[in-house]
């Protein structure tokens, strides 16, 4: 089963600022749309899907696992993809676990640990298990939704999944694996078949993002987003875009890794406080008030607009030392969220070309 899609980013232009290789941007427009496609490819883009995915949170990255297929083949293996999650052990910061009877494995390749695939399916039904730096996991679980057609899902629910036990009708619950605890989502929806609307496999990375929009489920995908051009700072490698995610990034410097991701969700479901304390509880720190907020962000010129920014630095007691960079934008009807996660240390050697970043985002 393909797992990646292409990257939705077109490059348009290299420009070259200062002298120095440390300089050199990159250029690009993100598609209002994707491409009109002919009635056979409307028709395939109604393809029912089943996703049980899983993210299990490590030492520095986190591990994703996923499974997607036809509903009457994937339902069938949701016992064997429970008993699957609770062998799973951390060992030397690498997953270890027990395959059921009818599951085989293979070597990773490309950004993949392994690919666990379950015999004589056809078509041939497999997961995928990938590494990642830490990300939000709430955005996680809200681009698999959008991948089958979902809407999204909130954090009170995201909350409450740690009281559900695991049943094929539950879309989200909690499993301990030794002594982590998984968060796993059971999907039922419909997938595009054209490989440019498919949001990229399993994951997550590093994200970003505001508070989803409460509601039930749907089998519509949400609304294209406006387009967006912006400057990438050179030695940021594309990352895994698609969904929710507008544009993404990997950031990598002395052997450690962070991530940058752009999304986009309604403003009326997004309050600025309460997106701020949620990145603040990701790196462990206390929520502040209304009146405090000042004090602890900034104002940043976004073309014609402005975005507020925070740099979020947790205790130094948690290692890796996390950190979270911030910028929240607001326009019309959408808030836009640009974070970067990843080691402090990293934060502090990327906040300049970051600020940069947010600030060259322009919007048609």
């Amino acid at each position: 089963m393909k797992q990646f899609s292409p990257l939705l980013l077109v490059p348009l232009l290299l420009l070259t600022v200062g002298c120095g290789k440390q300089d050199e941007i990159h250029s690009y427009d993100v598609p209002k749309e994707a491409p009109e496609l002919g009635p056979a490819h409307a028709a395939a883009e109604a393809t029912p899907t089943r996703m049980l995915a899983a993210i299990l949170p490590g030492d520095g990255q986190n591990w994703f696992f996923k499974m997607t297929g036809a509903p009457d083949q994937v339902a069938p293996q949701f016992a064997n993809f429970v008993e699957f999650l609770k062998s799973v052990t951390l060992k030397a910061g690498q997953p270890e676990w027990k395959l059921p009877a009818d599951w085989t494995q293979e070597p990773g390749r490309s950004m993949r640990f392994a690919t666990l695939k379950v015999k004589d399916t056809d078509p041939p039904l497999e997961m995928s298990v990938i590494p990642l730096p830490p990300s939000d996991t709430l955005e996680n679980v809200n681009r698999w939704r959008g991948q089958v057609g979902l809407a999204p899902t909130t954090e009170k629910q995201l909350t409450a999944a740690a009281q559900t036990s695991a049943a094929l009708d539950h879309e989200l619950f909690t499993i301990k694996a030794g002594d982590k605890t998984m968060t796993v989502v059971s999907l039922e929806g419909k997938m595009g078949a054209n490989p440019m609307s498919r949001a990229p496999f399993a994951s997550g990375m590093m994200g970003g993002g505001g508070m989803p929009a409460p509601g039930p489920a749907s089998s519509t995908p949400p609304a294209a987003a406006s387009p967006i051009k912006y400057e990438t700072p050179e030695g940021w490698a594309p990352g895994r875009s698609g969904g929710m995610r507008k544009a993404a990034f990997n950031v990598s410097a002395d052997g450690e890794t962070g991530e940058v991701t752009v999304i986009d969700l309604t403003r009326e479901n997004s309050p600025l406080l309460d997106n701020i304390n949620r990145w603040r509880g990701q790196v462990k720190l206390d929520p502040i008030s209304e009146s405090e907020l000042p004090a602890n962000s900034e104002k940043l010129k976004v073309g014609d607009l402005e975005a507020t920014y925070v740099k979020l630095i947790g205790p130094k007691s948690e290692q890796p030392q996390p950190a979270i960079l911030g910028a929240i934008i607001y326009r019309e009807n959408l808030a836009w969220f640009v974070k970067f996660t990843g080691p402090a240390k990293l934060a502090e050697k990327e906040e300049t070309r970051f600020k940069q970043f947010v600030q060259s985002i322009r919007f048609e």
